[in-house]
């Protein structure tokens, strides 16, 4: 069943919100976590590492529980596994409690996020890249809200417990939502002999080192851009707005990501290579900086805020039924949340080895030129999918 309501709409926006709040509400009392706490640096970063982890190993938990529960009761199960580990931060008062919450906050999102790409093939199949841009920019959104907001709320009566269990509250009314969904008579998903065909392992491969290497590159320079633009000679002040400004542009581009696909008319081939090129002239402008420094924070936040629903968006182009995306959009996360995890830890290390400007501007074009090869080879498997009747094996 096709909805005509807002309320899909809705769904998608509110599950999207939740995706990286459970992260991103950390980061800014990461230091005073660890004075309350007594632990180590490593042990702190597990906090961060856990979620993604889960993410990469767990993405294919989605399709499973979709072909045994359906699609609505697989959210609600992950959306009330997402809930339960925010609203337990409230009582963080132990290390090994924070941990059992970023396990938690994990397995909900590695689940989610296939699922809401299954979700998007079956209710919006002439609005695909629409919702795409519309999730994608509520992830967005919900990460930069958490990061600037929960600070504030952490200087209430239940201190930074409950600024971090605050984010409880978003998921379950996510929850709440999807409970309203009527859902549709074929609610589980089944495969036919269109969706069992499999794509060949080629396609398979450059579809996940797509996702690895474009989120790898958004946390790349999320992590390590305010430490290039301070060893550049840049005030921490003039960092973070320079970073400020790169996020901006970045959930900008992810809104108007189908009225750019549609205003540019180059297909999702030309609109992959736009943004790769982007990618690569952005990472080229950190080499000379100050000068561009405006220009590499526009053009690397358009680029990295347009290839996010892009790499959402192809395991659908790909697929031809909800079971096929749900399936195949856990296969690529669960391998391009892996690899874009261990690229920011790589630029750390380019980073010692050559200083922070060389390091993780040479981190950065590199990824950008391995994305336009692989770009390459994604591309000329979605002309062969798109001239046969199902996909190719």
């Amino acid at each position: 069943m096709k909805h005509r309501t807002w309320l899909p709409w809705l769904m998608v926006f509110g599950a999207g919100l939740c995706l990286r709040t459970g992260i991103s509400s950390l980061s800014p009392l990461l230091d005073t976590i660890q004075r309350a706490l007594h632990i180590s640096g490593s042990a702190l970063g597990l906090l961060t590492a856990i979620p993604v982890v889960c993410m990469g190993v767990l993405s294919p938990l989605g399709h499973a529980l979709d072909r045994k529960l359906g699609l609505k009761r697989s959210m609600l199960v992950a959306l009330a596994i997402l809930t339960v580990g925010l609203a337990l931060r409230l009582h963080a008062n132990a290390y090994a409690v924070l941990l059992v919450t970023a396990a938690l906050v994990g397995i909900g999102d590695a689940i989610i996020r296939p699922l809401l790409s299954g979700f998007i093939k079956d209710t919006f199949p002439d609005k695909t890249p629409a919702a795409m841009g519309l999730y994608a920019t509520a992830m967005g959104v919900g990460s930069a809200v958490a990061a600037y907001a929960t600070p504030v709320l952490s200087t209430g009566q239940r201190g930074w417990q409950g600024g971090l269990a605050f984010w409880a509250i978003p998921a379950l009314l996510a929850g709440t939502l999807w409970a309203m969904w009527p859902g549709s008579a074929h609610d589980i998903a089944t495969t036919s002999p269109q969706s069992t065909r499999a794509l060949h392992r080629l396609e398979v491969a450059a579809l996940t080192l797509f996702f690895g290497l474009q989120a790898g590159m958004n946390y790349t320079v999320v992590a390590w851009l305010p430490s290039l633009y301070q060893a550049a000679g840049f005030s921490q002040q003039a960092s973070s707005a320079l970073v400020a400004l790169f996020l901006v542009i970045q959930t900008a581009t992810s809104l108007c990501f189908p009225l750019l696909l549609r205003g540019l008319r180059m297909g999702l081939t030309g609109a992959m290579i736009g943004f790769a090129l982007l990618a690569l002239t952005g990472s080229a402008m950190l080499w000379v900086l100050p000068q561009t420094v405006w220009g590499a924070a526009v053009l690397l936040g358009v680029a990295t805020g347009g290839l996010f629903p892009m790499a959402l968006l192809l395991p659908l182009e790909f697929s031809p039924s909800r079971a096929e995306a749900t399936r195949l959009s856990g296969l690529t996360q669960s391998g391009g949340y892996l690899m874009g995890g261990l690229m920011p830890w790589i630029a750390g290390l380019a980073a010692d080895r050559a200083g922070a400007v060389d390091g993780i501007a040479t981190m950065s074009l590199l990824s950008a030129l391995a994305l336009l090869l692989v770009v390459a080879q994604v591309g000329a498997s979605h002309r062969r999918v798109s001239r046969a009747a199902t996909p190719i094996r």
